[in-house]
């Protein structure tokens, strides 16, 4: 049995319709998606090309290398004019490759009325090999009744902490959109969205019903009409079906929308996976995804994203961070934590963000090693110590003083790689573990003046300089010359 649930609304907002070139198992499938923009009287293009990962080499051996590819776009009037023409280099890490992975890449432009060409090629950054794909495209010579349909696995509205697209995502007016080529539902993933522009030079009102059309012409449902109003000058109305209990198959959504008395109806093509394929692919893709900086963060709630997200002060540039605030939405604080991440990967295009994972796993070490306990319980990463190892790692060099009669605790990092700094620390506390930086040469790093004073003997003084082969500032009020 099919479920289907159904959800129409108007709204002033311009989208677009597809029409698509069959591909080969394994290629480029091309989708143009079109709309009409009345003031100018051209129809607006937005393309989407299907790059198969299976076909691309990676860069290193197995998976632990990089999947790179130039995506070029050409569209050419009736004549052969040249009316655009872009390249852009595009990566994805190797681990995600495999007979169902895919890139989606888009491109959006605009034509008069007239018949178009557009041309997409992918060239294999590594093996030099190249697919293409091409598509008659059509600008509208008056407005139409309606847009094409659009498919999409998912549409969401624009909130105040969640404006800008994830990667895969484009936005149109108060709507976000994932693209999609050619939309592949699974069990476990049922959801078709779709969008309707309609056309309109004054409020209309109508009805909308959706149909699903398997690949003999069957109908296997039909939605009730779902009043719709359109408002002068155009609106979209977008929905949703709930589509579980679908067998695996290639499927047609019929969209006939009933406007002042007339009727106009848009086509889009899309498919369902079997259960068994979808568990398999699914548990590929988790795996694959798992330490990328997107499969990193969505497996975080709304608390671990903030945990996450405190340490950050540690590293980020000035006014990095006033962009992020409690307010936003999850999904928009999981992409604010990911682009933060991707600014800092040295090695764009891997499975793994290695400055991402030695940065978390440095705080950890540092919560384990350095909290302060008791009633202000202090996270280690908070802590001097702490502060300094994630920002530093291990010193390469520590020595470590227990107490010695009114002498407290203390202990000297000192860090050769690059520049050479030492760090001071001194338990103020007498054997809580509660150290704090007293003395560096770090100019980041504030001390305590007349710090010596803190150690209550020179032969502690003396100690930490002979440990840095250094002679160090002294008071001439140390405690023990009283």
């Amino acid at each position: 049995m099919i479920a289907v649930r159904l959800a129409a609304l108007a709204a002033m907002t311009v989208l677009a319709g597809p029409t698509q070139t069959p591909a080969p198992d394994g290629g480029l499938v091309l989708r143009a998606v079109r709309s009409y923009r009345a003031e100018q009287g051209r129809t607006e293009v937005n393309a989407f090309v299907q790059v198969p990962y299976a076909v691309l080499e990676p860069s290193g051996e197995g998976n632990t290398g990089t999947l790179s590819y130039r995506v070029g776009v050409k569209v050419t009037d009736s004549t052969g004019l040249t009316l655009l023409q872009q390249s852009w280099q595009n990566h994805a890490p190797a681990s995600v490759r495999g007979p169902s992975a895919f890139g989606v890449e888009m491109v959006r432009f605009s034509l008069a009325p007239g018949r178009y060409t557009l041309e997409v090629d992918v060239e294999d950054s590594v093996s030099g090999h190249k697919q293409g794909s091409t598509l008659a495209v059509e600008g509208y010579p008056t407005a139409p009744p309606a847009s094409d349909l659009l498919l999409s696995p998912r549409i969401r509205p624009v909130t105040a902490g969640d404006t800008v697209p994830m990667p895969a995502e484009l936005r149109w007016g108060r709507m976000l959109v994932t693209a999609a080529a050619q939309l592949e539902l699974t069990p476990l993933r049922a959801t078709a969205y779709y969008l309707l522009e309609a056309y309109s030079g004054q409020e209309a009102r109508g009805t909308l019903t959706m149909k699903v059309v398997d690949s003999g012409g069957k109908a296997l449902t039909t939605t009730a009409p779902t009043p719709v109003t359109v408002p002068a000058g155009g609106g979209v109305l977008k929905g949703q079906l709930d589509l579980s209990g679908l067998p695996p198959g290639q499927y047609t959504m019929a969209a006939s929308l009933n406007l002042g008395g007339k009727t106009v109806e848009r086509s889009a093509a899309f498919a369902m996976a079997g259960l068994d394929e979808t568990l398999e692919k699914d548990v590929a893709r988790r795996e694959a995804s798992k330490g990328t900086d997107e499969g990193y963060f969505e497996a975080m709630d709304e608390k671990a994203i903030e945990v996450a997200k405190e340490p950050l002060a540690l590293i980020a540039e000035s006014g990095e961070l006033s962009k992020y605030s409690k307010d936003l939405s999850l999904r928009a604080k999981r992409r604010f934590m990911v682009e933060f991440w991707q600014k800092r990967n040295l090695k764009p295009g891997t499975a793994e963000n290695e400055t991402r994972a030695r940065f978390y796993a440095a705080v950890d070490y540092a919560n384990r090693m350095y909290g302060e306990k008791g009633r202000a319980a202090v996270p280690g990463w908070k802590t001097d110590r702490g502060r300094i190892y994630v920002r530093n790692g291990a010193p390469d060099d520590m020595l470590q003083r227990p107490q010695a009669g009114r002498s407290p605790p203390y202990e000297v990092w000192r860090f050769r790689t690059g520049k050479d700094r030492y760090y001071i620390f001194i338990d103020r506390a007498n054997g809580l573990g509660n150290f704090q930086l007293v003395y560096s040469n770090d100019i980041k790093e504030p001390g305590q003046p007349n710090w010596q004073e803190l150690l209550y003997k020179q032969e502690a003084v003396d100690d930490i300089g002979r440990f840095l082969g250094i002679d160090l500032p002294t008071t001439t009020g140390a405690p023990d010359r009283f």
